[in-house]
């Protein structure tokens, strides 16, 4: 099958273009190939035989050279009285090859005269914009070729496809029920350096039908002279896929512009198949640091499905550690996107390999053998989707089961942001009634870290009954494991969407009873009815905010800013008990904001502590009032969650009979940084 770049709607096309008009300057005709590298196509849509009609000819020898490998049929046309002296005088050893001044706008020919119309790079130069006088001009040269060509013959153009000129052609043509193909010609740009590569040529094939009613438009791209033809259904998909080749070509040369030095914004690449919204494949450029010495200087990496969630794929920096483990200096990061099948690595790999080739550092020696990397044994990984759904508040969604390495889990994932786990859980395998093994949540274990990590502060308040408020359901795992595995303990959840209920109930094996109670509605309002209510009787030993952002465009994507507001955290802290504690989960990559949101919490909690997950994006604050950890040394402080952390893991072992340590104590000892108030 065969694939194309998809078009970003950010893709900035005037800049891409600013760009260009600058540097072509007066060698404006070089960027369209000379005859050696544009013949490979034109020589496949036109015979030596045909009646050829070369319009705007100027002073190209285009004519010529199809005169001189036999077309003998061959009328040049110009509104240049200077150009067509100049190509007459040139060519009178070429006695059958006419030279003529006409207007192309407004030709002498009979109509169907002839099989072809070509056409190098004069529509570009006519067509300048978008203004109703040019479009008019354009509309009569489509008109008149379409009178002088027969049924059957084709207008062969070369052309830059600048976005305004390629939705006009496409509209134009299929409307006159006319055939579509566009081939891109790659020979083009071999005779370019790398870093000039960034405007692809096209060649456009328009054939004359008998316009038939209802006819369905014929509209074919190919990435290259001699590649694989690819129908789409739609206009707008064949624009969007010739829109994507130019954003691909431009990302490539700018990778040779910049020279790829460390530091440069991480380059990636969406290629779909034909017809289909969704990508693929995505792809992700990294560069390691040039002055660094590097085992390999160019390589893939196949992330399996299931795995494009992990740090090390899903971030920036976890690709560059990617790269630097694998020493290499440019390193292509592949994800296998859902909604797709994948077989092989090996069928990945033919898919893929000349898109990665060309996106190989131009000091590549020749016919080098790019290594495909993977993870272990894994090959392509397994991702089942057990169902979809749509939710009013963070719009689509999918539960899947997949299988990282042998350990199974259950994810929830919202397709805003495919490559973020919204909640997970373990699965595990057990023999059914009818003897068929099937999967079940593994309610033993808990499958995020930062949950164990949140948890770990329930050690401070197990001497008796505790009270826990859980802010964001997801799909149930943290409230449930605490649930099912602190006895003594009542937890409530507070969750402002009905359909993360109904997931968490029907896919995640989340059960309330008169322990484990969940209400539907805003996290703020519900601690702000709460303080408000005179019930300070039911104030909490712990709350946990496990609430993810919406905004994406945010620097803390977790939680959204209206939970990390002063007035709102002050109200909060009515509603924990006098020793009760505060632990936030937290998504933050910019470094003030989350100094910000520090400074605030130590205004409120004499003891502000935070652990970041090594290779993770997550933080998890605790902030508390507690004798435990007020007015002591950082190391004593440090000594006080190391104990609690200790009471959660002799409690875990008893309750699940489990000889596996809960929490790293240790670990956790050496990350913990502790904040106090003045």
């Amino acid at each position: 099958m065969n694939l194309l770049p998809k078009n970003h709607k950010e893709f900035r096309q005037k800049e891409y273009w600013d760009d260009f008009f600058k540097k072509r300057g007066k060698k404006a005709f070089e960027w369209y190939g000379e005859y050696g590298e544009l013949c490979g196509i034109l020589h496949k849509y036109t015979k030596p035989a045909d009646n050829m009609l070369v319009v705007g000819c100027g002073n190209s020898t285009l004519s010529s050279d199809f005169y001189d490998v036999g077309y003998r049929n061959i009328r040049s046309i110009d509104i240049s009285d200077v150009a067509i002296r100049q190509m007459s005088e040139q060519n009178r050893h070429r006695p059958e090859l006419v030279f003529e001044k006409m207007d192309l706008l407004n030709m002498a020919y009979e109509d169907s005269s002839y099989n072809v119309v070509l056409d190098k790079g004069t529509l570009d130069a006519l067509m300048t914009d978008e203004t109703a006088e040019v479009v008019s001009k354009i509309d009569t040269m489509f008109s008149e070729i379409s009178r002088v060509v027969r049924i059957g013959g084709r207008y062969v153009c070369v052309s830059l496809l600048q976005p305004h000129i390629l939705t006009y052609v496409v509209s134009w043509f299929t409307s006159a029920g006319w055939p579509i193909r566009i081939i891109r010609c790659q020979e083009v740009d071999q005779t370019k350096s790398p870093e000039d590569r960034i405007f692809p040529v096209f060649v456009i094939i328009c054939t004359k039908f008998k316009k038939m009613p209802n006819m369905k438009p014929v509209l074919e791209i190919a990435m290259s002279s001699d590649g694989q033809l690819t129908r789409l259904e739609t206009a707008d998909g064949l624009i969007e896929s010739v829109r994507g080749c130019q954003q691909f070509c431009a990302l490539r040369a700018g990778l040779e512009k910049d020279g790829g030095e460390g530091g440069q914004e991480e380059a990636s690449l969406d290629l779909s198949a034909p017809g289909e919204e969704n990508p693929k494949y995505s792809l992700f450029l990294t560069d390691r640091d040039k002055t660094k010495n590097s085992n390999l200087k160019f390589a893939a990496f196949i992330v399996p499905q299931g795995r494009e969630v992990e740090w090390m794929f899903s971030t920036r920096d976890g690709r560059r550690q990617l790269a630097e483990s694998a020493s290499c200096q440019r390193l292509v990061v592949v994800h296998l996107q859902r909604d797709h099948t994948f077989s092989t690595l090996q069928d990945i790999q033919d898919q893929l390999s000349g898109y990665v080739m060309e996106l190989a550092p131009s000091n590549l020696p020749p016919n080098t053998q790019v290594p495909f990397l993977s993870v272990g044994q894994e090959a392509v990984g397994s991702r089942v989707e057990r169902c979809r759904g749509q939710s009013g508040m963070s719009g689509e969604y999918v539960v899947e089961d997949v299988d990282v390495g042998g350990d199974l889990y259950r994810r929830l994932i919202f397709l805003a942001r495919p490559n973020l786990t919204q909640s997970e859980v373990a699965l595990k395998v057990i023999k059914g009634k009818n003897k068929k093994m099937k999967k079940v949540i593994d309610t033993l274990n808990l499958a995020s870290t930062y949950h164990s990590l949140m948890i770990g502060s329930l050690g401070l308040y197990l001497a008796k009954p505790m009270t826990v408020l859980v802010v964001g359901l997801g799909g149930g795992a943290l409230p449930t494991y605490i649930h099912s595995t602190f006895p003594l303990s009542n937890t409530h959840v507070v969750e402002l969407d009905p359909a993360i209920v109904r997931v968490a109930t029907d896919q995640f094996g989340f059960k309330p009873d008169d322990r484990l109670t969940v209400s539907t509605q805003d996290g703020i309002e519900y601690i702000k009815d709460l303080s408000q209510s005179g019930q300070m009787s039911k104030r909490f030993s712990v709350i946990m905010l496990d609430v993810d952002s919406k905004d994406l465009s945010s620097g803390m994507s977790c939680p959204p800013q209206p939970f990390v507001q002063n007035s709102f955290l002050r109200t909060l802290a009515l509603c924990l008990e006098d020793e009760g504690m505060l632990v936030l989960n937290l998504v933050c990559r910019d470094s003030l904001l989350r100094q910000q949101l520090v400074k605030t919490l130590k205004e409120i909690w004499t003891a502000v502590i935070g652990y970041k997950l090594e290779e993770e994006v997550n933080e998890i604050l605790y902030c508390s009032n507690t004798n435990k950890l007020k007015s002591v040394k950082d190391d004593e402080c440090k000594d006080a969650m190391s104990q609690a952390f200790k009471l959660v893991n002799e409690h875990v072992r008893k309750a699940r009979k489990n000889k596996q340590e809960f929490l790293d104590v240790e670990d956790c000892m050496k990350r913990l940084t502790i904040s106090k108030s003045s």
